[in-house]
């Protein structure tokens, strides 16, 4: 292990068992470079690996404060598309979320890790819908979400219209352009926030995003069978879980 690893897991124990508490500043570096017995670089570097990870922050002329780690939101796990006077939404956690910035839509390559799930050619164009969702009250945001939909489907339709009217994008599909009743697929993931969404976010240094990622697929019409979009919404990672109810196997009798 080299030196300002184990500097940095003498501190993170520290951290964790509270003798340096959420709120409070970690000793200045030249205190730490005292009380190691090593370089101001090996310090810097010990304290920059636990700003990756979450555990302190920077204050500007201020030292570095350990980061009070918030009590996360629940987003359950909802295995039900739900409606109301706005359309369909998918978990009862987000249905206050309303837009805190006017929504975009461009054209442009479809990223790669999207281009299998869209069953598209890589470089192929897809119709980008963004959303930045918080609450309504604060204006705080809460939740990015991107629609990616083939433009060999959706260009030149109203899909990709600023404004789709009542009912969003899956009412269009339904009822004006006749893809039958849709289906829905969901994966879970997180990775790290890219510098626009910590942005957005206000994520402090090191924090992921946690990412829902929803397939709408058709079911009749000339799109029928095809995954017509790809919504991945993400979320402060520190200040949301993802809870889920656990059943238990009972055994048929004989």
């Amino acid at each position: 292990m080299a030196r300002w690893e184990e500097v940095a897991a003498q501190l993170r124990d520290a951290i964790i068992t509270g003798r340096y508490p959420p709120g409070t500043k970690i000793p200045h570096e030249s205190k730490l470079e005292e009380q190691y017995g090593c370089s101001r670089t090996t310090i810097r570097r010990a304290v920059a690996a636990l700003t990756a990870e979450g555990l302190v922050q920077p204050v500007r002329k201020g030292g570095t404060t350990v980061r009070p780690q918030p009590a996360r939101q629940a987003l359950t796990l909802d295995t039900v598309a739900y409606r109301d006077e706005l359309g369909y939404y998918f978990s009862q956690t987000v249905q206050s979320l309303r837009p805190v910035q006017p929504p975009t839509v461009t054209t442009g390559p479809c990223p790669p890790d999207i281009v299998p799930i869209l069953g598209l050619d890589p470089g192929a164009e897809v119709i980008i819908r963004d959303r930045v969702m918080g609450d309504p009250a604060t204006g705080r945001t809460v939740q990015l979400a991107t629609s990616y939909l083939p433009a060999d489907l959706a260009a030149g339709t109203v899909l990709a219209a600023t404004d789709t009217g009542p009912g969003g994008i899956y009412d269009r599909m339904e009822q004006d352009l006749d893809w039958g009743i849709l289906d829905w697929e969901g994966v879970i993931t997180a990775r790290a926030a890219t510098p626009e969404e910590a942005r957005l976010l206000a994520l402090a240094p090191g924090v992921p995003v946690l990412c829902v990622t929803r397939m709408t697929i058709a079911t009749a019409g000339s799109a029928e069978g095809r995954v017509v979009e790809v919504n991945v919404t993400r979320r402060d990672a520190s200040r949301h879980e993802v809870r889920y109810t656990i059943g238990r196997h009972r055994p048929p009798t004989s």
